[in-house]
């Protein structure tokens, strides 16, 4: 299959480079452009690492896209890994965990590799971690792990910066141009302001153009209408529902001032204390009071409707709750969770996108928020957002890309009169706010469900 011609140019400008990043906006087509760059050096020898749910979407764009056939081992466990560190295979798709697990096999191998993809890179955010120093090195710079062995490695990403611009610190150091260590990073670019719920970034003024620079020197980011795909334009609302609040009220009466601690740690971006256990009891219970009176609203429009619809959430209960109403109404419909296998998960979005009587594709965010194509649909719900706009983001994105030819609606649905409208409010303003370039639009004000 052809190539567009921004997959072209990207597969070009990344093809000499030793160490890059890929920071086209999801639904540019940046697995296309990985596999032309892969043939462009003539790699023979490779390992992408990407999430787990993706090693079968890589191998699939692979065989559709690649000028010449190479053998993909999808490395799933030790005896993959073994087959392909033999040489019976050529590439090996394989998860950050398997990566990491691997990485002392394979250092004592002594192996050359052409190339090293990382995919969804964001993953390798913090250096400290134990997949960024299995992959990145000690000290992210590249001179051990996965990519010390690489001949070139590139990093992949529609989120370079998911939550704190310090999120671009393992790239820097990854691409060779940032000799700091992360504390000398973050005095010599940022502000630290501290809050009572950690440490909010912000970078100084007078060194906004030299962080801009060294990310565009080492990077390439094209955005849908820049690369001129003109694809229909995405709105944005919210929707607020009614649902029995008992338990939620409850809770949030037994813990004074929760829902400004709230309210402020998502303005702020401190997020690490939006994880604390009663706070994810709360995000629970607020799921589970509106899936009922969402999941009935949502069949209401269906019977009104040929569209289909595509509902991502946080929590297996709501979720469930609304397949178990789908269910007893007769409506058609796929659920990807957690559990679901990698084939599963494809047989689900096949199933989604060509069978007309297949309405609703309920997904987990994080396991079906990133790497599906979903353009069957040109309505999407987000039931259960999450905390970082960016991740909410890349869910809308899964309708509105290439393919797409209708508007998109999006709608972040809420609990009313509870704290859930303040923070539904919070993130699909953040969510705008991060997309406005690239053809979001907010409505402008929230509908409330009858």
């Amino acid at each position: 299959m052809n190539l567009m011609p921004h997959q072209e140019a990207g597969a070009e400008w990344l093809a000499p480079r030793l160490r890059a990043g890929l920071f086209d906006e999801m639904g540019v087509g940046k697995t296309a452009t990985l596999v032309r760059t892969i043939n462009l050096i003539a790699g023979q020898r490779g390992v992408v690492i990407c999430p787990a749910m993706l090693r079968e979407n890589f191998i699939k764009e692979f065989r559709q896209f690649s000028a010449y056939p190479l053998k993909l081992c999808k490395g799933r466990d030790i005896h993959d890994y073994s087959a392909w560190s033999k040489g019976v295979f050529d590439v090996l798709v394989t998860s950050y965990e398997q990566a990491t697990r691997w990485w002392p096999h394979f250092r004592n191998t002594k192996q050359r590799l052409d190339f090293v993809a990382m995919d969804e890179a964001h993953y390798l955010k913090n250096a400290e971690a134990k997949r960024s120093k299995a992959i990145l090195g000690y000290q992210a710079n590249g001179e051990h792990g996965w990519v010390s062995r690489a001949d070139q490695a590139w990093w992949l990403t529609g989120t370079p910066i998911p939550n704190d611009p310090m999120d671009c610190y393992t790239f820097l150091r990854f691409a060779g141009v940032m000799p700091l260590t992360p504390a000398q990073f973050c005095n010599r670019y940022f502000q630290s302001e501290d809050t009572r719920y950690g440490t909010r970034n912000v970078v100084r003024p007078e060194c906004a153009g030299e962080l801009r620079a060294l990310l565009e020197n080492n990077s390439i980011r094209r955005t849908k209408k820049e690369v001129g795909l003109n694809l229909p334009p995405i709105f944005l609302t919210e929707v607020i529902v009614d649902g029995d609040t008992t338990e939620v009220t409850k809770l949030v009466r037994a813990h004074e001032g929760l829902e400004a601690a709230i309210v402020e740690a998502l303005e702020q971006g401190g997020l690490s204390f939006l994880d604390a256990q009663h706070i994810a009891t709360l995000r629970r219970l607020i799921g589970e009071a509106k899936a009922v009176p969402y999941a009935h609203m949502l069949v209401e429009e269906l019977q009104q409707t040929t569209e289909k619809k595509v509902v991502f959430g946080v929590h297996i209960a709501a979720l469930s709750t609304v397949a178990s109403i789908l269910h007893r109404a007769g409506v058609g419909y796929v659920h990807v969770q957690g559990s679901t296998s990698e084939a599963g998960r494809q047989a689900a979005i096949k199933a989604f996108q060509n069978e007309p009587n297949c309405r609703v594709f309920l997904g987990n965010m994080k396991v079906a928020g990133a790497g599906t194509t979903l353009t069957a649909a040109c309505e999407l719900d987000v039931l259960e957002s999450e905390w970082s706009p960016g991740v909410n983001a890349q869910a809308l994105m899964r309708v509105h890309r290439i393919g797409q030819t209708r508007t998109v609606r999006g709608r972040f649905i809420s609990l009313a009169d509870t704290l859930d409208e303040t923070v539904t409010a919070i993130v699909c303003r953040k969510v705008a706010a991060i997309a406005e370039v690239e053809g979001f639009e907010m409505s402008a004000a929230p509908t409330i469900a009858s």
